[in-house]
């Protein structure tokens, strides 16, 4: 892919989340959003299942306050693989959705996975605040191949952060704070899965919502 570095500052921009009974609506334009305002606090939601590439670093999944949000955060500190929290009913192929986030200590990364089969397969966009950098990744039988790369980022560790992604046959497109920063083409993938809030083993972070509406394949 052929891309101009994008600098820019960190907006906070629109993300959903999910809850142990979740507060999920769903728009007029089919749209459907996850938070967990009502959720009890200190544990994963029923409507989520815990997902680890690591079977020694399950990781910590619980709902939590930051900055006055109700939050889905991942506190575990860990060393290996990836860890997911995926909405378990859902299964969508051709998507547009969007998380909002804030990473934590560790390695200062996290973002969304999407058509997800298994802990060995899927697509993931990750924001890495360390590196400064959005990346956008394919999974399959635990192979990681990178498909975009976009550096150089002005970002800031204690912002909230959007991503949004566009995934519909082989086209994909993602978007962080609005601003596009990838436009891949890659159908590996292509049969419904779930989607998931993601981090790396070694991150922890926080994610206020998920969102997501099904998009007509032309």
């Amino acid at each position: 892919m052929h891309a101009e570095v994008a600098r820019f500052g960190c907006c906070a921009l629109v993300v959903v989340l999910a809850a142990t009974p979740p507060s999920s609506s769903a728009g007029s334009d089919g749209q459907t959003m996850v938070t967990f305002d009502r959720a009890p606090g200190g544990n994963l939601p029923g409507t989520f299942q815990a997902i680890s590439s690591s079977d020694k670093e399950a990781g910590t999944w619980a709902v939590q306050r930051i900055d006055g949000r109700a939050v889905l955060s991942q506190t575990d500190l860990g060393r290996h693989g990836y860890r997911l929290a995926g909405l378990k009913d859902l299964r969508i192929e051709h998507l547009r959705a969007g998380v909002r986030l804030r990473v934590g200590e560790g390695d200062e990364a996290g973002g969304l996975a999407w058509r997800v089969q298994d802990a060995q397969n899927y697509y993931a966009a990750r924001l890495d605040i360390n590196d400064e950098e959005l990346v956008v990744y394919k999974f399959v039988r635990g192979n990681r191949v990178r498909l975009s790369r976009l550096k150089e980022l002005r970002l800031d560790r204690d912002q909230w952060h959007e991503i949004v992604v566009e995934h519909v046959g082989e086209r994909m497109r993602v978007w962080l704070n609005d601003i596009p920063v990838a436009s891949e083409r890659d159908d590996s993938l292509h049969r419904p899965g779930m989607l998931a809030f993601w981090l790396p083993g070694d991150s922890t972070a926080h994610f206020e919502h998920l969102w997501y509406e099904p998009v007509e394949r032309d």
